[in-house]
């Protein structure tokens, strides 16, 4: 869970602003046109580098967009390994946002990362810490 300086609008534009990605995300890039909206359905082409250097590409899909609170997206395939990745915005009293970045993995291979999930929780702090820079480096 990572505390945001700022109102949940504002956090959820920079979240949905997926041409931007590259600018602040420490490992995913989208390649869209920036308007590219946040609506179920829609495929989103990015590209995930590693420590190593090493570019994945992959497709997300939106499977979930309830602005400005809940946006989830879906990447793999149930024939190895699905990844449900998930951000949930909630405004606070004070007009900060708390946001609450998940995975879940499904598919036969998914027992294959369960190693790897205590790396994820650490790394979805850094992309919180990320996040959080962006959105107040652009209302600040």
């Amino acid at each position: 869970m990572t505390r945001i300086s700022a109102p949940v609008e504002d956090v959820w534009r920079v979240l949905v602003a997926f041409d931007e990605y590259a600018r602040w995300h420490p490992v995913l890039a989208f390649d869209t046109k920036p308007d590219q909206q946040a609506v179920v359905g829609a495929d989103l082409p990015a590209r995930v580098s590693g420590g190593d250097g090493a570019e994945q590409h992959v497709t997300m899909r939106i499977v979930d967009a309830e602005a400005p609170r809940r946006l989830v997206w879906e990447g793999g395939s149930l024939d190895a390994v699905l990844g449900r990745h998930s951000f949930v915005l909630d405004p606070q009293p004070d007009g900060s946002t708390e946001l609450t970045d998940s995975e879940e993995f499904f598919g036969p291979a998914a027992t294959d990362l369960v190693p790897a999930l205590g790396q994820l929780t650490e790394d979805y702090a850094r992309y919180g810490a990320a996040l959080h820079s962006r959105v107040t480096g652009l209302s600040g």
